[in-house]
Parts: structure tokens; sequence; C-alpha cells
């Protein structure tokens, strides 16, 4: 059980109403997080906002789930990893891929092009990023690419930390 009572969405400004409304939609991934962070209006607001450029930052949405599904892995968040894994699946990413990150094997036995984001995050999560990591990221995605990449991961981990803090991370 949530350590927050949702907020009542009657007490919100038209505009805020608008982003709960767009934030808790099932389709953000984190639909219950954001009904639980708009007890705070402007934080909720804000991470809702920084979600919004998130997703549209240039990273195909399989990129984008494979890097959440690995952030809820990593964070054993299994809220996270049951709202992710059904998106995931619709964006294109693959059962092997979806099974090696649940076992924790993954970026092993994946091909380069998928393993490639489980890696990068995975070191980002750890503080261990190599140059060698970074050079092989920008070399698919640029470094506009790369810092969308590091930015949605962490973007993942505070998601998943909230969901700890505010004891939302159980299915």
């Amino acid at each position: 059980m949530s350590r927050l009572q949702a907020p009542q969405e009657s007490k919100l400004s038209p505009e805020l109403q608008a982003k709960y409304e767009a934030a808790t939609k099932p389709a953000t991934g984190l639909p219950s997080t954001f009904q639980f962070l708009f007890a705070n209006p402007q934080i909720g607001s804000g991470l809702a906002g920084l979600h919004e450029a998130a997703a549209n930052a240039g990273l195909e949405p399989w990129v984008t789930l494979t890097v959440a599904l690995t952030v809820a892995h990593e964070r054993d968040n299994q809220a996270l990893w049951a709202s992710f894994e059904p998106l995931a699946r619709e964006a294109g990413v693959s059962d092997v891929v979806i099974a090696g990150i649940a076992a924790g094997t993954a970026p092993r036995g994946l091909l380069p092009k998928e393993g490639i984001w489980v890696h990068f995050t995975k070191e980002l999560l750890q503080d261990k990023m190599r140059d060698s990591t970074w050079q092989s990221t920008t070399h698919l995605v640029g470094d506009e690419g790369a810092v969308a990449l590091a930015v949605t991961a962490y973007y993942y981990d505070m998601m998943a930390r909230l969901n700890r803090t505010l004891d939302l991370d159980t299915a």
C-alpha cells in the first residue's frame, strides 16, 4: 500500500489537470507513480514534463523500453516491470531481449544491436561507464542520442527509486 493518498483531481488547476490526465495514462508506463507524485502538483507536473522530454528525445521506442525494463530489473521494481513489459512487446522488443533482461543474463546472448542498450544502462546504473561503451553507443546514435539514452536511464532510475520510497514497487 502506498505511503501517500492519491490526490483529488478536483483540487488541481485546469492546466495541472491536463498534465495529470496525460501523465496517468497507461501508455506512460508510470500511471500509478504519477498519480501519487501529483500529491505535490508542481513536482508531478515537472516530472511529467521530463517524461515527455525523455519520450521525445529521438530514441526509438523499443530502445527506450529496453532501457526501462533494464532499470526495472536492476532496481528489482516489479511494478515498473509489469507496466513496461507489455509496452515493450508492443514496441517490438523481442522475447529474447525481455527474457534475457528478466533472467539477469542480458546483454549476454543478445545481438549487439540489442545488447548495447542493456549494457549501457547497466554500466550507467553501476556508475562504471567505460569509454568503450560510450564510444559504441555514440557510434550508433551520436552524441545527442547518447545523452538522451543517459538521461532516459537516469529518469527511469529516479522513478524506480520514487516507487520504492512511496511504497509503489510491488505489482
